[in-house]
């Protein structure tokens, strides 16, 4: 029905809280923040697909945490396709990785980065 459910129910397959923009104040740890950027890709025939920036923000205490449900994330993600709430998800790949520590949240931050490819 819309390329922003079919997000939503693609990273609901994991044993983590999932947030769209932003977690609730008590997010339980480890949790996922994510945000969405999409562009048409258009042809001359019209829009053919929908590239879609996947940004997923892991949040935890422990270290090993962040870097678990990250690994576990990207095996479950990369070279993703099939079809979410009524979407045809034609290919997903990492693009990037980012990390650092909050100390005002005393919280470990991983940041990935992964386009996706969304048939219209």
């Amino acid at each position: 029905m819309s390329i922003r459910g079919a997000i939503y129910d693609l990273l609901n397959d994991y044993e983590a809280d999932v947030y769209p923009y932003v977690a609730k104040q008590d997010a339980t740890d480890p949790y996922v923040v994510y945000h969405v950027r999409r562009e048409a890709v258009r042809t001359q025939d019209g829009v053919s697909a929908q590239e879609v920036i996947l940004t997923l923000n892991y949040y935890a205490t422990d270290l090993d945490d962040v870097i678990t449900l990250a690994a576990t994330i990207y095996t479950g993600l990369e070279g993703t396709s099939g079809t979410y709430d009524s979407e045809t998800l034609h290919s997903t790949s990492w693009a990037s990785e980012d990390g650092y520590y909050i100390s005002d949240l005393e919280k470990y931050n991983l940041t990935q980065e992964y386009k996706l490819i969304f048939l219209t």
